[in-house]
């Protein structure tokens, strides 16, 4: 049931990044990492991305524990207790890594002009 959970909580943060992207850096909402407040495009591109990981993990999470539910399987809970932290860290690590190809991309472009 955790995953069932924890994937609509993240199914309605990820609509809501991505529907309503925070217009500047603030640390209430959005997705504020030190790589994303470096300017205004990176601040853009790291709300984009962290609201369709935030979408696509949790629709994954989301049929996990549905399926689990489904088939009588609830009894779980200390295994999906050790493995719900995987795919909330591979929302952050998917976003910290597509967003310093970002950078590194427009970096390198500012520097040649």
């Amino acid at each position: 049931m955790i995953f069932l959970y924890v994937g609509v909580i993240m199914l309605v943060i990820g609509f809501c990044f991505f529907l309503f992207p925070a217009k500047k850096p603030n640390p209430i909402y959005g997705y504020p990492s030190i790589l994303a407040k470096k300017n205004v495009g990176n601040w853009r591109y790291a709300q984009k991305i962290n609201g369709l990981f935030l979408l696509g993990i949790g629709l994954f999470c989301t049929l996990i524990g549905y399926l689990l539910k489904e088939t009588g399987n609830t009894n779980y809970f200390i295994a999906e207790m050790l493995l719900i932290p995987l795919p909330i860290i591979g929302v952050f690590a998917g976003t910290e890594e597509l967003l310093q190809r970002f950078d590194r991309r427009h970096t390198a472009k500012d520097k040649e002009r």
